[in-house]
C-alpha cells in the first residue's frame, strides 16, 4: 500500500515538473509575442484568440479533466501569462464578490487589474476615457429578461461588446447573526430581489426590504447589524464573515446571468461568434418581418429578440437581436447593410466569441 502510493506521488512529481517546464516555455512565448503586438500597436488582449485555444483544447481533451476545470486552469494560464506583459485593467460592479466580480474573474481570470464602482455608468465612463481596458455589465436573466437601463447605455455610447460570459446565480442569505427569525431588514439588488420573491414572501415577509446597487454592497451593509441580511452569493460570507443563513433561495433553479464584455476595439472573427444589433422598424403593420427578411435570405440564425421602449414616442419600440456569425462574413455584412437601410435606427453593437 505505502509503495504503492510513493510510486504514484513520483510519477505525479515527475508529470509536475515537466508542467513547470511547459508552462515557462510558454510564458517565454508569450512574452515574444507580446513585443510583435507592441512593436505593430496591437491589443494584447484577444478575446477571439483565447476562444479558439479554449475550443481548440476543449475539442482534445479526452479526459477524465471535465470541460469547466479544464477552462478554468487555461484562463488562469493565459491570465498569467499575459500579465508578464501587462495588466489588463477592467471595471465593474463592487465591491469584491458581487457576481459581476465573479463574471469577471471567469472571463478574464485573476490576473488583472479590477475597479469595483458602484454604477453601471461609471463602467461605461471607465471604459470610454480609457481608465479600464474593458468593462463586465449584466444584460439580461434567464428569469427576469433583459436589463433594459443597460441596453439604453449601449445605445447611447460610443461603446463595442468584445465578448460574453454566462454565470449561474446562485442566492443565499447571509447575515452576522445565526438565527434567522432576528432578521428585520434585507439588503439585496433590485434583480436579486425579483429573483427571490416568492421565498422571501414565504419565509421574512415582514422584513424591510432596501435595495442596494450590488450583492456585495448589500453584504457589507450586512456586517452593520445583527438584525440585517443580505442576499448575496456564497463567496460574500467568506468575503466579510458572514453566516450562510439558507442557500439556494431563487424561486428558479435555473437562474443564469448573461454578462457582456464593452471595450473601444471591435474583436475579429473567431469562427464561433455573434453579433448584437439595435433597430428600430417604422410603426406599420409587417415592417418587423420585412426588417429581418435579410437574415432569412442569408441563412443566419437569429437567436434573440427583445423589443425595448424607445422612450421617445409611447408604444415605439426598438429591437436587441443576436444572430450567429461575425460582421466581417460576407453574408452577415450583407445581411445586416439590408437590414440598416430599412431601420429609422440601427446600432452594430458588436460582433464576439460566444461564451463557452
Amino acid at each position: 500500500m505505502k509503495n504503492k502510493l510513493k510510486q504514484l506521488r513520483e510519477k505525479i512529481d515527475l508529470i509536475d515538473k515537466k508542467i513547470l517546464s511547459n508552462l515557462n516555455k510558454r510564458a517565454n512565448l508569450a512574452k515574444e509575442i507580446a513585443k510583435v503586438k507592441l512593436s505593430s500597436d496591437e491589443n494584447l488582449f484577444r478575446p477571439e484568440r483565447e476562444t479558439q485555444i479554449l475550443n481548440n483544447l476543449i475539442k482534445s481533451n479526452q479526459g477524465p479533466m471535465g470541460k469547466e476545470h479544464l477552462i478554468s486552469i487555461y484562463k488562469e494560464i493565459i491570465s498569467s501569462c499575459l500579465s508578464l506583459e501587462t495588466r489588463i485593467k477592467v471595471s465593474c460592479l463592487g465591491p469584491k464578490g458581487s457576481f459581476s466580480n465573479a463574471a469577471t474573474t471567469r472571463f478574464f481570470g485573476t490576473n488583472i487589474q479590477t475597479t469595483y464602482v458602484s454604477s453601471i455608468d461609471e463602467i461605461f465612463d471607465n471604459v470610454l476615457l480609457n481608465m479600464s481596458d474593458y468593462g463586465v455589465i449584466p444584460v439580461e436573466n434567464s428569469n427576469q429578461g433583459t436589463i433594459n437601463q443597460n441596453l439604453d447605455l449601449l445605445i447611447a455610447k460610443p461603446i463595442t461588446i468584445c465578448g460574453e460570459i454566462n454565470i449561474a446565480i446562485n442566492h443565499c442569505l447571509l447575515s452576522k447573526s445565526s438565527n434567522i427569525d432576528s432578521i428585520k431588514t434585507i439588503y439585496a439588488h433590485e434583480q436579486s430581489f425579483m429573483q427571490c420573491r416568492n421565498w422571501l414572501k414565504k419565509n421574512l415577509s415582514t422584513c424591510e426590504i432596501i435595495n442596494v446597487a450590488s450583492n456585495s454592497e448589500a453584504a457589507k451593509k450586512a456586517t452593520r447589524s445583527i438584525k440585517s441580511a443580505a442576499i448575496a452569493s456564497k463567496v460574500c460570507a467568506s468575503e466579510y464573515q458572514l453566516h450562510v443563513l439558507r442557500k439556494n433561495i431563487h424561486d428558479n433553479p435555473n437562474n443564469i446571468t448573461r454578462f457582456i464584455i464593452i471595450g473601444n476595439k471591435p474583436v475579429a472573427m473567431s469562427g464561433i461568434d455573434k453579433t448584437s444589433i439595435i433597430v428600430s422598424a417604422s410603426n406599420t403593420a409587417g415592417s418587423l418581418h420585412s426588417l429581418l427578411d435579410p437574415l432569412t435570405k442569408n441563412k443566419i440564425s437569429m437567436t434573440k429578440i427583445e423589443s425595448i421602449p424607445t422612450k421617445v414616442n409611447n408604444w415605439e419600440y426598438m429591437f436587441f437581436i443576436d444572430i450567429e456569425g461575425h460582421i466581417s462574413q460576407p453574408k452577415v455584412k450583407k445581411a445586416l447593410e439590408a437590414i440598416k437601410r430599412k431601420s429609422s435606427f440601427y446600432k452594430h453593437l458588436g460582433s464576439y466569441p460566444k461564451s463557452i
